[in-house]
């Protein structure tokens, strides 16, 4: 078995689908609702970046990242030079992801193994472009990065904290932990012969890394504590 920590509980044991259904009950509203939003809002992205700025606002503040650092003051004007950056790759991704003909929110596993590691290798180099407006005096970047883009993209990306950065998943490369998330997702879901976006009883977590993330959130704790 090679699932990683974030679908064990405490004792080393594969999560159940009850034990998942639980901890998604008690993760608070405020995250299963902002995430919604998201999800809704960026069915498709215009091209003034205006859906973008939006949906990384709202959930960069969901995070608690705009009470202080970089993101406290002047977000839009880093949000908008973001876009500038990158959107026509978002662009892309999105137009790929809606014409596919693929379920939007198990786009992931529904995507063949050789496309989605041409779109880890495109998400990594996209994450290194915006790493310049979201690096701060005490943070490299890498959790505002990855929270904008699944607040764009929450069909492929997972939005990673530092503990997660450097305790759960220890690696930079977003890349990587997508690879990891999805086999951890194909590997439970073979075990336990349900899918994982079934098991939100609100209907708000439609995506994959959007259930995901609340896994690999308490898995912090799991860490932490040893």
């Amino acid at each position: 078995m090679s699932l990683s920590k974030v679908m064990l509980d405490r004792e080393g044991r594969v999560l159940t689908p009850k034990a998942i259904k639980e901890l998604i009950t008690s993760f608070g509203e405020s995250y299963t609702v902002a995430t919604k939003d998201i999800i809704d809002k960026s069915q498709s992205l215009d091209q003034g970046g205006e859906t973008f700025i939006w949906c990384a606002a709202r959930i960069l503040s969901n995070f608690g990242m705009t009470r202080a650092g970089i993101f406290h003051r002047d977000m839009k004007i880093i949000l908008r030079d973001c876009w500038n950056v990158v959107g026509l790759d978002l662009l892309e991704i999105k137009a790929s992801v809606n014409q596919s003909g693929l379920s939007r929110g198990r786009y992931l596993v529904e995507l063949g193994a050789p496309e989605r590691e041409a779109l880890f290798d495109r998400i990594w180099r996209i994450t290194k472009k915006l790493l310049p407006f979201s690096m701060g005096d005490t943070s490299y970047g890498l959790v505002g990065a990855s929270k904008i883009l699944f607040s764009v993209l929450p069909e492929i990306v997972l939005p990673v904290d530092n503990t997660e950065w450097l305790k759960v998943f220890k690696t930079v490369d977003l890349g990587d932990v997508l690879r990891v998330m999805v086999q951890d997702i194909q590997e439970w879901e073979a075990l336990q012969g349900i899918q994982l976006t079934a098991l939100d009883d609100t209907h708000r977590l439609t995506t994959l890394p959007a259930v995901y993330n609340v896994l690999a959130m308490e898995a912090r704790s799991k860490v932490e504590r040893g």
